[in-house]
């Protein structure tokens, strides 16, 4: 027990660095340096070592030392007298002042060194060459430092067996393939950098590492969470690293890992190509980190997972031709830049140039602007809205840069038009194509009558007739369409207005009461299916079956007991239809946009049931443009929409908003929706040479 108590007592001495002989309470209080060992361990804990003498005194204590913790001593470089300990390999010397690293003197102790922790110091900057002799080194900490810059060459090729820097929570603000350096040694290395909650905008290349010098056996991770990475141009890191063949090439390093979620990204058209190569990707390997990095803007997009982004939701802005006071904003998965100019724009016709793109969509909507010419990018617009402007000329031969172009929805509407020219008649709708030219005040007279006659003939085109108003003379606040063809006159005859006033109310009554007649009948028609299960083959049309399948079905998987139910009533019709659905009817082994379009070539009914998963979903997107596409194409094929919920208006896109405002399209609420469904769709028989079940024999 005494033998105890005196070992005790000379451990005390020995931390306070005081004489056994002298020791005293006075003294244990005064003394600051812990030192501090675990023989099992063969660790040393030096904290509060403020005399150099008591620190060499410490170590010279315990030279077997191999775990030297040497904390909060204010230490300003690493000192010399480290080198008495011969067996250290592991030096952790935290919470200091340090500002620089170096070796000198210290040459044999680097040498053997395997992990070095320098966390919470001051460094700012690591120099080529002060890691050289370090070639034993495995794990490098220097967490929580004021690193702002490391030299390239830092982490050369002499410190062959390093496989973890460490470099949280710093200022760096580029991460440089120099810290790859291992990779010029071996084809089978492990080497992770963690260089989180630094102020990381890119990837730098001074070394040229190429993507061929990474085996796909090595394991090489870089993980920069909380950095400041806004964009990743793969065009540019693609040239950078000698990416030529990006599947084959990125899918042999799947061992290695890039892991940058929470940073700021800006999901404009430069990350599109990200988009899809996580889209590819991500089913591979669906836990991997790289695949969850998310959107910080725009703000419609924040938190969004970058690949679940829809292709026509990555815009950026274009300068170059874009006019003074305008916006311009590229699509690039669509080739498309959209125009919008408003009452800021000045000029009184079109602008001159535009962005080049393979399509525009031009929205001006400016008081100052007067008069419509013919411009050669007319060729490539999709549409042109030009509504609420103060247009009162139009150049007629804007009709032939037009017709020589791409798809058109045109909005004249809301102008100062008395007349539009007469090449207009010699416009070439196709279908889905759209004209508005209501709410212009039209002059009704010899000039116009081809109007009215070229109105009747396209009325699946240039749409809202009944807008389309006279704003003078007798006819004034009459649609163009209803006026008599003798009442587009050059003068003014008593005997017109007479013949007008005694045919205004047999006219005007016919037309009431075949309106009446229409409406009633489809009105009866829906009941009678609805409440009574009859009528539902009468005014129907009949269509033979000549394709594999009646109706595909286009849905989101997200909408699966809706559609199941839609499913059931459809093959529960006399004769029942059949119904081609993805899920079911989808070969496994083909991709999946040539099951999309080989689905819709081989049915003779499309039904798209929107939703708000449908909008999200790119594959359901696609669904949608094919069958419109085909919609366009063929005038014999049938397309019918059905809305399942209160749609996001943000998630619409321009196609579908355009078709949603100029067709019908069906409510699953809607109480009547089975039997309108069933007025939507024909009845399939077989051939030319069988009979209609349907029909009396």
């Amino acid at each position: 027990m005494a033998e105890t108590y005196l070992k005790i007592l000379l451990s005390l001495a020995f931390i306070y660095n005081v004489d056994t002989e002298t020791w005293n309470v006075n003294s244990l209080k005064n003394a600051k340096l812990v030192c501090d060992y675990d023989k099992d361990m063969l660790r040393l804990d030096i904290r509060e070592g403020f005399v150099e003498s008591e620190v060499i005194h410490c170590l010279e204590t315990y030279p077997e030392t191999e775990t030297l913790v040497f904390t909060n001593s204010r230490l300003k470089t690493i000192p010399g007298y480290l080198s008495s300990l011969k067996n250290l390999d592991t030096l952790d010397l935290s919470f200091n002042e340090l500002v620089s690293v170096s070796f000198i003197g210290l040459e044999r102790t680097c040498v053997r060194l395997k992990r070095l922790v320098l966390d919470s110091n001051a460094i700012r900057v690591l120099r080529k060459g002060s890691l050289d002799c370090l070639e034993s080194l495995q794990k490098f900490s220097i967490a929580n430092n004021s690193l702002e810059r490391i030299e390239n060459g830092t982490f050369n090729t002499k410190l062959k067996s390093i496989d973890y820097i460490h470099l949280v929570n710093n200022s760096l603000t580029q991460l440089d393939s120099s810290l790859y350096s291992k990779l010029l040694l071996y084809s089978n290395i492990r080497l992770m950098v963690n260089a989180s909650f630094n102020r990381i905008t890119g990837v730098t290349n001074s070394l040229n590492v190429s993507i061929n010098d990474i085996s796909s056996s090595s394991s090489i991770l870089a993980i920069l969470l909380h950095n400041n990475i806004t964009r990743l141009n793969t065009e540019y890191y693609f040239k950078k690293f000698n990416v030529t063949h990006p599947f084959p090439q990125l899918l042999r390093l799947w061992n290695s890992g890039f892991d940058a979620r929470f940073n700021p990204f800006i999901c404009d058209c430069s990350l599109y190509p990200l988009s899809e190569a996580l889209r590819n990707f991500y089913k591979m390997d669906p836990d991997n980190p790289v695949f969850s990095i998310t959107c910080g803007s725009p703000r419609a997009l924040d938190g969004m997972m970058v690949r679940k982004v829809n292709e026509d939701q990555f815009n950026c802005s274009v300068t170059q031709n874009c006019p003074e006071s305008c916006t311009c904003t590229e699509t690039i998965a669509l080739d498309l830049v959209t125009i919008r100019c408003n009452d800021d724009y000045l000029g009184s016709d079109l602008p001159t140039s535009f962005p080049a793109a393979g399509k525009l969509h031009i929205d001006m909507k400016s008081t100052q602007m007067t008069k419509l010419s013919s411009r050669t990018y007319l060729q490539n617009v999709t549409v042109l809205d030009v509504s609420g402007c103060s247009i009162t000329d139009i150049d007629p031969s804007i009709v032939n840069t037009l017709d020589g172009g791409i798809i058109k929805t045109i909005f004249l509407h809301d102008n100062n038009l008395k007349y539009i020219p007469r090449t207009f008649q010699s416009l070439n709708f196709t279908e889905g194509e759209i004209l508005t030219i209501d709410g212009n005040p039209f002059i009704c007279d010899c000039h116009s009558l081809w109007m009215k006659k070229w109105l009747l003939s396209n009325k699946n085109h240039v749409v809202y007739q009944d807008k389309i108003k006279c704003t003078a003379g007798s006819d004034a606040d009459r649609p163009v369409i209803t006026i008599p063809d003798n009442q587009f006159t050059c003068g003014t005859g008593l005997s017109l207005k007479d013949v007008f006033i005694i045919t205004l109310g047999s006219l005007a009554g016919s037309v009431l009461l075949a309106t009446l007649i229409v409406c009633k009948i489809n009105s009866i028609q829906v009941v009678l299916i609805s409440n009574f299960g009859i009528c539902k083959y009468c005014l129907r049309r009949r269509k033979q079956r000549r394709l594999q399948y009646d109706i595909f079905i286009a849905h989101s998987c997200d909408d699966d007991v809706t559609i199941t139910k839609i499913v059931d009533f459809l093959e529960n019709q006399t004769p029942p239809y059949k119904v081609c659905i993805a899920e079911r009817n989808f070969r496994i082994a083909r991709p999946i946009p040539e099951n999309i379009l080989s689905a819709i070539e081989s049915s003779h009914t499309t039904l798209l049931v929107i939703s708000n998963s449908f909008l999200r979903s790119a594959w359901c997107n696609m669904e949608f443009r094919e069958a419109h596409m085909r919609f366009l194409k063929d005038r014999n094929v049938n397309m019918v929409l059905i809305v399942l919920e209160e749609l996001d208006k943000e998630l619409i896109y321009e196609e579908l908003r355009l078709y949603l405002q100029t067709h019908v399209y069906l409510k699953f609420t809607d109480k009547y929706f089975c039997a309108k469904l069933l007025q939507n769709i024909p009845i399939m028989i077989q051939s030319d040479k069988e009979t209609d079940p349907l029909l009396p024999k």
